[in-house]
């Protein structure tokens, strides 16, 4: 009996640690956060928290302002033991996907850039070790975004 508490402790606890290495991002950016950064109230978070069958876990979820074109997106991506080596290192060195012109960013995980498009989306795709954490806003100017993309991209990296 001893011994199976033992275990039941030891899973438990691997259970724990495993779950904080994993983010749900409505729980870093909220609703209000959402709000704040697009000026105009916004509908709850739509997304989904998912472990992939290639080795991977994806936390995808996006706010949508209550009316307007307005609304921010965000896709954390970690490359578990089974994914394909250097997973998130490559999707990282294709982007952008549509080609648009990128810029560094110092200072954010290991490479950072940022990809504003003639669509209204201005992207912040961040690589830190084996997480690709991509912040999509539409509906602002790509000059008045790159700050708060930062933002949300620190508060994520520090729950990481």
């Amino acid at each position: 009996m001893v011994g199976f508490a033992i275990l039941m402790i030891i899973c438990a606890g691997a259970r724990c640690a495993m779950a904080g290495d994993k983010i749900d991002v409505p729980k870093v950016i909220t609703k209000f956060d959402a709000e704040k950064i697009l000026g105009v109230p916004v509908k709850d978070a739509k997304g989904r928290n998912q472990n992939g069958k290639g080795g991977y876990y994806d936390s995808e979820w996006s706010y949508h302002a209550i009316e307007g074109d307005k609304w921010l997106m965000f896709d954390v991506l970690y490359a578990g033991q089974e994914a394909p080596p250097h997973l998130t290192q490559t999707m990282f060195s294709v982007l952008p996907a549509d080609n648009s012109t990128s810029t560094p960013i110092n200072g954010l995980g290991d490479k950072a850039i940022f990809c504003p498009n003639e669509t209204g989306m201005a992207m912040l795709h961040v690589l830190k070790s084996d997480v690709l954490i991509t912040i999509g806003i539409h509906g602002l100017p790509a000059n008045a975004v790159l700050d708060s993309e930062k933002s949300m991209a620190t508060k994520i990296l520090a729950n990481l």
